[in-house]
């Protein structure tokens, strides 16, 4: 393995033989939660981001022992019952998401060395995108199939479903795809800033420029970014829940700012960059730093303070963040 990045320690820690692990328990890997399909899909995406062959070829290997005999994948594998699918009440949805950052991770390392396993699984999710329709599936995939070349028939079908979900919601006072705010919510424009910057398609310029705004100006209390809570999100119409914030949210949203501002070379938004990438750093409505000094970051920001667990999920969207952070020299 080539020299390790410190910045790399944490998600290291969580990582075993088997993959990286999906929760912790304060500083500690909690094996009780096993291993998410797309915790690994996220950690290859940034094994590969910092040229970590051997993490790669872990989180690789999960993916392809994951193949369901319906040639799609499980989402979840336990060490004492081994992989198991979801099961509660919105699993089609979740796997779904799962299933677009897989094509988005596997489209992004692009390895035409792929192992036949692996050139089969990306086959089969192609073919289950097709029928698509949650935004954040759409999204993760089209973020991966914005990589390519030239534009697959695929990428115009989820495209044209994403604008759909925007036609359909937007009014003057609510631009975005849904009726509400929810989680990872900036990887629904950063997908139509990939697709501006690569196809140069001009309506999807259109839509991340207006979606992008509306995210900035309702996220945020008083100029300090305040990423939509998990305890109860944001119905339109309906009181905006501040907490629990989570690390994925600013992690995407400075990738999504990163390339708004390569698109467009506005100011206004690496300036907004520069102070969501300092949400972890204190920059946030409890003045308080999500990243300890070895580099690990906290799962939230709760009204009392840090969530003090450290799992895969915040620690890789942190290093989403940094990487394009860093691209726009912030970091």
């Amino acid at each position: 393995m080539s020299e390790l990045d410190p910045l790399l320690n944490r998600i290291t820690r969580l990582t075993t033989t088997t993959g990286i692990f999906q929760h912790s328990k304060l500083d500690l890997a909690d094996p009780i939660h096993g291993y998410a399909l797309e915790d690994q899909a996220r950690a290859l995406i940034i094994s590969h981001e910092f040229g970590q062959k051997d993490l790669s070829e872990i989180y690789l290997e999960f993916m392809a022992k994951a193949k369901r005999k319906d040639g799609l994948l499980y989402q979840y594998y336990y060490e004492h019952i081994g992989f198991k699918s979801n099961t509660f009440k919105k699993a089609t949805i979740a796997s779904n998401e799962a299933f677009g950052i897989c094509l988005w991770a596997l489209y992004k390392t692009n390895n035409q060395n792929y192992s036949p396993r692996i050139k089969s699984i990306i086959k089969n999710l192609e073919k289950n995108a097709s029928d698509w329709t949650a935004p954040r599936s759409l999204a993760a995939a089209l973020i991966g199939l914005s990589q390519t070349e030239k534009p697959k028939k695929l990428e115009k079908t989820l495209l044209k479903v994403l604008k759909e979900h925007f036609s359909d919601c937007h009014q003057p006072n609510w631009e975005w795809f849904e009726n509400y705010l929810a989680y990872a919510n900036a990887i629904l424009p950063w997908a139509l800033w990939e697709i501006f910057l690569k196809r140069n398609d001009l309506e999807a310029k259109n839509i991340a420029e207006k979606t992008t705004k509306f995210l900035i100006e309702t996220c945020q209390e008083n100029g300090i970014p305040g990423p939509i809570g998990n305890k109860g999100w944001y119905l339109k119409g309906e009181e905006k829940a501040l907490y629990d914030q989570q690390p994925i949210d600013p992690g995407y949203m400075v990738c999504c700012l990163e390339k708004a501002y390569l698109a467009t070379k506005d100011e206004y938004y690496l300036s907004w960059a520069k102070k969501w990438w300092g949400w972890f750093f204190g920059n946030n409505l409890k003045k308080v730093s999500l990243v300890t000094t070895s580099n690990s970051c906290y799962d939230a920001l709760t009204q009392n303070g840090p969530n003090l667990n450290s799992g895969a999920e915040s620690n890789i969207c942190f290093l989403m963040a940094f990487l394009a952070a860093k691209r726009l020299k912030l970091a």
